[in-house]
């Protein structure tokens, strides 16, 4: 298995797509549809690690808007 790098800095951690969903996996966590549609979009357009945060912010906070 290719080794993920794994990006820090004093108090942050950020995980690569590998990383994440093998602890997903472990924990039984799946994404939703939504969420698996995102993710490929956003891998698509070759966002930017703080653009694909910026998109994945923005996707929560609509939701919680909604009424």
């Amino acid at each position: 298995m290719k080794k993920t790098k794994i990006r820090s800095t004093d108090d942050t951690h950020v995980l690569g797509q590998r990383t994440f969903a093998a602890i997903t996996a472990v924990e039984g966590i799946s994404l939703s549809a939504a969420s698996r549609k995102r993710l490929a979009d956003m891998k698509k357009r070759n966002l930017s690690h703080d653009e694909q945060r910026l998109e994945v912010i923005r996707a929560y906070v609509d939701t919680k808007t909604r009424d």
